[in-house]
């Protein structure tokens, strides 16, 4: 008997928050995607914890902000400390210039609960004890075999998005590998509570010459810790409660009074990508994708990211308003910011190691001094508030306008800016405005910025002109200063990837 054959436009493999965030674009988009996961239920653990102001900006423009900040600890600072827990370097999320000066910390488990929850309102539910068995890719089709507890079905996706983690099988039929490096050193993870007199709202990082740990506050007094794990235990059994604050007191320096630990486990820190994360029709998540050090906290955040790009982008060319070529875009997107989260991530690594090791040979640990600067450009880093895709096919520019934010990089009054479409916002007149609208009709939005009081300089348009901000919330285009030319070079950059109306003449 023939396995029987589904065709699902979009199929998701893997349930983490790259999966689900996607799959709740796609929904919001107009697209209903089929997600199966191997598991054959939700997980409880902790895994990654904060979401940065970036992603929150996401979290937002998805219409899911308020069960993340409602529930979830806002950590406002991070700090790196030295022996007798003294201040070294500190990052304050407070003053960035977005609407989330901080970060939401809460469990993964929760965070998926909530993605999972608004999924099953749409009517979209995890399909849970469902296995990929193989992915075979023809000129035509994919044909993707699932086995659900022994019984065998084959679908056949117009689009694969392997969000299925670090060992997943999409990279492996891609023929992918995760290039890079392991970090030395084996770490253990835990979620505890701790009798530290810690600051509120703030991660820290103690160092010490035998290592480091880090303490990331939790709701209901509780504590995401990572420590250093003795390169001379060789157990395979996590440690017990009582090992585990024996081994964080001894990085410290001090008493942590870790008590009521509820999950811990040991793993390994990587720094490692995809050469290319997609194909035309397989896309590759998150840790499917690339793995960063967790010191940074970037590995959940460019997760969210991977989906955000992704979801947009295949929603409109399912529609058929936009040409397949759209998607070679997101390898090329999501591969620069991606690396761009990776160095973030390496460099606190980095930073941390230092710091052990000027301990470790008795002497005071300390960085070069920073000014103020450097000190708001790496809470930006930190925040993944400076992303940018310039250099993308889906990125231009008519003019020589040359303000901040540049083209590729994120609006900052994006949220200002709802619903699935493309907005054009016009400062000052612009010529062609009427068969802009009629040539692209439901596709962008035309948005007078004087009007709608949208400031000039925060589109980096500070002598007038007309800025494209994507589905995203990113600065596809700018004509500055705006003429025929100029919007007749906007309306190409439109026509290289979006379906015109029918009919419709080009500027």
């Amino acid at each position: 008997m023939r396995d029987p054959v589904s065709k699902p436009s979009v199929l998701i493999v893997g349930s983490g928050p790259a999966g689900l965030f996607a799959a709740c674009e796609l929904v919001r988009y107009g697209v209903k995607p089929r997600v199966v996961e191997r598991r054959l239920e939700p997980h409880h653990e902790t895994r990654g914890t904060a979401l940065q102001p970036a992603v929150l900006e996401l979290i937002d423009r998805a219409g899911l902000i308020e069960p993340f900040v409602d529930g979830a600890v806002h950590i406002k600072h991070a700090q790196i400390l030295g022996p007798g827990m003294r201040e070294l370097v500190s990052v304050d999320f407070a003053e960035l210039g977005c609407r989330y000066g901080f970060q939401c910390s809460q469990p993964q488990w929760r965070t998926e609960q909530i993605l999972r929850d608004h999924l099953k309102s749409r009517g979209v539910e995890v399909e849970y004890g469902v296995e990929v068995a193989a992915i075979d890719a023809d000129p035509e089709t994919l044909h993707v075999t699932l086995d659900a507890g022994g019984r065998t079905e084959v679908a056949e996706p117009r689009y694969l998005l392997g969000a299925d983690g670090a060992h997943g099988v999409t990279r492996h039929s891609m023929h992918e590998h995760l290039a890079g490096e392991t970090y030395t050193g084996e770490y253990v993870v835990a979620d505890a509570r701790l009798g530290l007199g810690l600051p509120p709202e703030t991660t820290c990082i103690p160092v010490g010459a035998t290592g480091f740990a880090l303490f990331g506050p939790l709701p209901e007094s509780r504590w995401l810790i990572f420590v250093n794990r003795d390169l001379s235990d060789a157990r395979a059994d996590p440690p017990t409660e009582a090992e585990l604050g024996a081994m964080i007191n001894a990085r410290i320096g001090a008493d942590a009074g870790l008590s009521d630990l509820r999950w811990v486990s040991y793993f390994k820190m990587h720094r490692r990508e995809a050469e290319s994360l997609g194909d035309g029709r397989r896309f590759l998540l998150g840790d499917a994708g690339h793995m960063s050090s967790p010191l940074g906290g970037e590995g959940i955040n460019a997760a969210f990211m991977d989906a955000a790009d992704i979801a947009w982008k295949l929603a409109l060319v399912i529609r058929g308003e936009a040409r397949a070529s759209l998607l070679d875009s997101y390898a090329i997107e999501r591969g620069m910011a991606d690396a761009h989260a990776l160095d973030v991530s390496n460099d606190i690594h980095a930073n941390v190691v230092k710091l052990v090791g000027m301990c470790a040979a008795g002497g005071t640990p300390s960085l070069p001094a920073s000014t103020a600067d450097e000190i708001a450009a790496a809470s930006r880093r930190r925040s993944m508030l400076d992303i940018s895709y310039a250099g993308s096919p889906l990125v231009g520019q008519a003019g020589g306008g040359a303000g901040s934010p540049a083209p590729g990089e994120r609006f900052p009054a994006n949220l200002r800016l709802r619903g699935e479409s493309h907005h054009l916002i016009v400062f000052g007149e612009a010529p062609g405005l009427k068969a802009m609208r009629a040539r692209w009709d439901g596709l962008v939005k035309i948005a007078d910025a004087s009007a709608e009081g949208f400031d000039p300089a925060e589109a980096g348009a500070p002598e007038g002109g007309a800025v494209l901000v994507r589905p995203d919330g990113f600065i596809g285009f700018r004509a500055a200063p705006v003429s025929e030319a100029a919007m007749a070079a906007l309306d190409a950059h439109l026509a290289s990837y979006l379906i015109p109306v029918a009919g419709a003449p080009a500027l």
